[in-house]
């Protein structure tokens, strides 16, 4: 304003910083061709503007322009010598958005742009809690993309970022459910379209580990393991039907199906108070203490048969009675049943804050008994077609066809008996089809909890009250001899009350998931048959004592 500068100076001025503006265009224009599609998405055009300031660097040099033109015309210093300063500042500018834009165009450079990106989409104010928001629909579509042109970098770069995504455990809930939906969208990829399963489970494993670190952090921790324990063992037995099938390859199954085993285990020791083993004193203990919690757990940790089911309940006696249980339920020793008198015994009660805590959670023990044959219910409807081979290379620990394994699972649920005649087990079973679940009743309590959380997968989810084939055997495999030799009688004349249709369906259910469920001519011999699986466990006692 005060000392404007001659025209032919303004005029050399503005050439050269003219020059050098269109050779920092030229430049990114150049590195933006070679680094970026103009299709992509992830990352989005307006996610690299924010981080290289374009727009603001082009209106700073149109400013200089607009300026310098009207001082050329006016024949204003004032203006020519601000159009000169801007032209200056809009280099400076330049070279500042220049760098941002080169380090894009190294892989790391743009792994910390789109970790930075999710972050923002997945915390603050307005969180992108569905899948459908801009920013997680580009994710997703990248990773569709990766999976579909085979590019294995590209995958482990998109879920480096994920996992790298610094979201605050208490912000964690729009997170948690895109790892769920990646760590699906790769295992489906393995198995239906042909992705390197090494790759998808090492990924795998990288979502899995991101979410168990977190752990003790997570604000429902229950509901975030249960699901996850429900989608692996929901894989497991996927990738085991589709490998018999032929749909997908047995490479890829065995990947799926020893992640699957592995990552429960994990679950269960994170779930343990008093795990055998753990890397770091901040990974001791449970990640789950209340009451409520750990019944919301251990109702989807026990579904589709999935591996180390039975040995939850020993995480689930500690956690609400204050004691570890110290039986083996390989040697027919009841878990559930122990419970019962920890909790509910005149003589035996387990005396704690732990103890006092579960009890009031029950309120009584019918609600102990309500809960504990709902749990069953859903896993026995869930167990594995045992008509469908197993295939040789999918044998893992606690993933077989052995059907000892699976008397175990399902004696560990048969061994909780608070009946004893057919008249009993009737009444048992009305209450369980026609009695709707009270606002404060555990099973209703956990389900709330799980509903609120917002973490869905592709495993289904179905209430008890829908499966009633799969009740008739719950409340059957507690009136079945668990000896040999036992008399089938109260479960022979619980069977033959039932209406033809439903005992049909319980022969059916029974024919599909039990070894040995054979018809001999009457309705219901299907269950009695098959039940005698439970008769497995506990054979070595027997042996060692001569029976």
């Amino acid at each position: 304003m005060h000392n404007p500068v001659a025209q032919d100076d303004a005029v050399d001025a503005t050439q050269f910083t003219v020059a050098f503006f269109a050779t920092l265009l030229t430049g990114e224009a150049v590195i933006f061709a070679l680094t970026f599609s103009a299709a992509s998405s992830w990352p989005s055009l307006r996610a690299i503007d924010s981080h290289i300031a374009f727009r603001e660097w082009v209106f700073i040099g149109w400013l200089a322009a607009l300026f310098t033109a009207c001082g050329l015309l006016g024949q204003s210093g004032i203006s020519l010598t601000y159009g000169a300063l801007l032209f200056i500042l809009a280099n400076i500018f330049g070279i500042f958005s220049f760098i941002r834009l080169f380090g894009l165009a190294s892989i790391g450079g743009r792994n910390d742009l789109l970790r930075q990106t999710l972050t923002s989409a997945l915390t603050g104010p307005r969180p992108q809690a569905n899948l459908d928001g801009p920013v997680i629909a580009a994710y997703l579509g990248a990773l569709d993309q990766a999976i579909s042109t085979n590019d294995p970098t590209g995958i482990r770069h998109l879920v480096a970022q994920l996992v790298d995504a610094e979201v605050p455990p208490s912000e964690s809930g729009p997170s948690l459910a895109l790892r769920l939906e990646v760590l699906h969208r790769l295992s489906r990829a393995a198995l239906v379209r042909g992705a390197d399963p090494v790759v998808v489970v090492g990924c795998g494993e990288s979502l899995i580990d991101s979410v168990l670190q977190q752990g003790h952090e997570l604000p429902d921790a229950s509901v975030v393991l249960g699901e996850l324990s429900r989608y692996l063992a929901w894989l497991g037995s996927t990738a085991r039907l589709m490998s018999v099938r032929g749909i997908a390859s047995s490479r890829a199954a065995r990947e799926l199906v020893a992640m699957s085993v592995d990552n429960r285990l994990r679950i269960l020791l994170a779930v343990d108070p008093d795990p055998k083993q753990f890397a770091s004193t901040d990974e001791a203990g449970s990640v789950i203490s209340d009451p409520v919690g750990v019944l919301v757990w251990v109702r989807d940790f026990t579904e589709f048969q999935g591996a180390h089911q039975a040995n939850a309940l020993y995480s689930v006696f500690q956690i609400l009675s204050g004691r570890k249980f110290m039986g083996n339920y390989w040697d027919g020793d009841s878990v559930i049943g122990a419970l019962r008198i920890a909790l509910f015994s005149d003589d035996a009660r387990t005396a704690g804050p732990e103890a006092d805590a579960a009890r009031s959670l029950f309120g009584g023990v019918e609600e102990f008994d309500r809960f504990w044959a709902l749990t069953s219910v859903s896993a026995v409807a869930t167990l594995r077609d045992r008509r469908v081979p197993h295939p040789p290379e999918l044998i893992r620990p606690e993933f077989t066809s052995d059907p000892q394994l699976l008397g175990a699972y399902l004696r560990s649920f048969g061994t909780h008996r608070w009946f004893t005649t057919a008249q009993e087990a009737h009444e048992v079973l009305l209450s369980l089809v026609g009695r709707a679940e009270g606002e404060s009743s555990p099973w209703e309590l956990a389900r709330r909890r799980t509903v609120q959380q917002e973490l869905k997968t592709p495993a289904p989810r179905t209430e008890p009250r829908e499966r009633p084939a799969a009740m008739v055997l719950s409340v059957a495999c507690r009136i079945a001899p668990l000896e040999p030799g036992g008399s089938d009688r109260e479960l022979r004349a619980f069977l033959a009350r039932l209406p033809g249709p439903a005992l049909t369906a319980a022969d059916e259910l029974a024919a599909r998931v039990l070894p040995g469920a054979v018809r001999q001519g009457e309705p219901g011999d299907a269950v009695v048959n098959g039940l005698k699986v439970m008769q497995l466990v506990g054979a070595h006692i027997r042996v060692g004592h001569g029976q």
